[in-house]
Order: C-alpha cells, then sequence, then structure tokens
C-alpha cells in the first residue's frame, strides 16, 4: 500500500513487502498486487465523502454531529441505510484490509523470502481486528438503553463518530486503550480450566493489565454479571457450558478437569475458543459469539450474562470519564 493510506510504520513494512511480494512472480503475487489496488480505491473513496464531524443542509435538513447522534440513539448503528455513506465505506475498507493483510502473513509462512515481515504483518492483522471489534463494543453500549444512563451513551456516540471520522489518522488504541490491552493479553493467557474456578487465569490477565482494569474490578469484580462474564472470557466457553461442566464434575467428584475431559463433557458441538491463535479472526469469533449469547438472553430471561466483558470495562471506562 501507498503512502495514501497514512499508517506510518505499517505503511513502511507494506512498501518493503511489494518488491518482495512481485518478486515471486507468481499467480499469488498477482493476486496480492490486485487486493492492494482494489485497497487502494476503497480508500480514495473514502477520502472523498465529507467529514460526517461538518454540518451540512440539505434542503430543510440539516445533517451535523447532533443529528447523527440522534440517530444513532434513535436506530443503534445496524442499519447501514441511515448511516453517512463514508462510514460504510470506511468499515468496507478494513474488512477488506483485514483480509490483505492475513494473505500476505499467511504467505510468510510458505516463502521464505516474507519471513522477515512476519511478526509487523502479524500485529497490523491483529490491530485491524481490534479496530472493528471496538466499533462493536462502542455500538452495543449505545444499544443499551435501558443499562446507561443518555450521558454515557451520549460520550459513547461521540468517541464512534470520531472513530470513524479518524478511522486511518490515529491509533486504534487511541479510543479505547484498556480494550485493546484486554484482547492483547487474552490472547497470550491460555485457559487451564483446572478447577474450573479461572484463578490462575484472572492472575495472569491482571499481571499484565494496567490501573483501569483493576479500577474496574474493584468496582465491580462482586458483581454476578461481571463474574459471568469474566469466566466465559477466561475460559472461551459460554456461560452455559460452564455450567455443565461445573455440574458434571459435581456429579463425579471431581475437583480438578483436562482440556480432553473437557471435550468429552462438551461433545463435538462446542470447543472453547482459540484466541491464540495466529488468526486474529477467532478473536472476532470469540467476542460475537458471546455477545450473541448475551442478547439471546434478554428476551429468553434465563440466567447468564447480558453482556461481555469487553461492554462492561468500555462502559465503565467512559462514566470514569464522565461522572
Amino acid at each position: 500500500m501507498r503512502a495514501e493510506l497514512r499508517e506510518g510504520a505499517e505503511r513502511q513494512i507494506l512498501k518493503r513487502v511489494r518488491p518482495v511480494l512481485q518478486s515471486l512472480n507468481t499467480e499469488v503475487s498477482r493476486a496480492g498486487g490486485t487486493m492492494e489496488a482494489a485497497l487502494e480505491q476503497l480508500f480514495a473513496a473514502f477520502s472523498h465523502y465529507p467529514s460526517i464531524l461538518d454540518q451540512h443542509t440539505l434542503e430543510s435538513q440539516v445533517h451535523s454531529l447532533e443529528s447523527l447522534i440522534e440517530t444513532l440513539y434513535r436506530d443503534a448503528c445496524n442499519h447501514t441505510v441511515l448511516l453517512p455513506t463514508k462510514v460504510i465505506v470506511g468499515r468496507a475498507f478494513m474488512a477488506a484490509k483485514l483480509n490483505y493483510l492475513g494473505f500476505l502473513r499467511r504467505l510468510c509462512d510458505h516463502y521464505q523470502q516474507l519471513g522477515p515481515f512476519k511478526d509487523d504483518l502479524q500485529k497490523s492483522w491483529e490491530c485491524t481486528i481490534f479496530s472493528l471489534l471496538i466499533e462493536d463494543v462502542y455500538q452495543a453500549i449505545l444499544e443499551r438503553k435501558d443499562y446507561y444512563t443518555r450521558p454515557v451513551r451520549r460520550a459513547a456516540a461521540i468517541d464512534l463518530i470520531h472513530f470513524w471520522e479518524h478511522r486511518f489518522d490515529r491509533n486504534v488504541s487511541d479510543y479505547a486503550p484498556a480494550l485493546v490491552d484486554l484482547w492483547r493479553v487474552r490472547k497470550r493467557v491460555a485457559p487451564v480450566f483446572g478447577t474450573m474456578l479461572g484463578t490462575m487465569e484472572l492472575l495472569k490477565i491482571s499481571a499484565l493489565l494496567t490501573d483501569p482494569w483493576y479500577r474496574f474490578l474493584s468496582a465491580h469484580g462482586e458483581n454476578q454479571e461481571t463474574v459471568q462474564a469474566l469466566e466465559e472470557f477466561i475460559f472461551g466457553l459460554t456461560h452455559e457450558s460452564i455450567v455443565e461442566v461445573r455440574r458434571v464434575m459435581r456429579r463425579r467428584h471431581e475437583s480438578v478437569i483436562d482440556r480432553e475431559t473437557l471435550q468429552h463433557i462438551l461433545g463435538e458441538a462446542e470447543r472453547p475458543d482459540d484466541v491464540g491463535a495466529i488468526d486474529p479472526r477467532e478473536m472476532y469469533r470469540f467476542y460475537l459469539r458471546r455477545s450473541r449469547q448475551a442478547a439471546c438472553r434478554v428476551p429468553a430471561g434465563v440466567p447468564g450474562p447480558r453482556r461481555t466483558l469487553e461492554e462492561m470495562l468500555l462502559a465503565f471506562v467512559i462514566e470514569e470519564k464522565n461522572p
């Protein structure tokens, strides 16, 4: 990718990758060139749309930051036809970029010439996933009219709108560093299950995190929903599966459990999410599964967390900034 993408170190890495990829002179390298050209076209399209922060008047309709906030309050973010086109194009660019970075990263395992770029491409690939995830968590807060005050939802809306506008001008951690830290640490800490209490995993995760995480645990760590969401995050299992595993352990009078026995209890229908995998899209699947399950519990009225750990943590950070 070229300088138009404005991403500093990442741009330089991709600039160095390009001639090496081209030197392979294979169908794979030609496919990479096609993907890069398409990305540049998407970025150009994004750049030509007007700022979503500016006020525009079309006949009697005024489009402004305030009107966009009201749209997000009323309709949330799932209705693409109600959002500015710039937002949709930006999201499409990020999805395309994710696939391109994944394409390059996987090539590093097959072509020795690309090996030196493996770590840097892995970091960029993960950062792109985190960017898409951050959007989803902000949107979840906006949709929770019954959980958060209007000032908290307004702050989330403003953050999200600025994130959309400056998608390529700022580092993803400028918006939700506590979340990015949490995801990065979770990728490094694999669950051992054992007693199914999660104590060891929690200690490992907490040892690698910073003050916002400790303040969050201090404020909400004894709340039942927080505990349940934390268990889902630690074990990579739904609340329902965790309850079932513990039930079987009690029936069998077992105090510890290993991965093989765990899988035997769960069956082939469910496996713990492997977010430590090379492909960071597993982290997205990990979040998406928990988020969907949490949403389903609300109308069903069944036990378990109604929100993900990420949503609760981000809401806490926003509330701290907007008391």
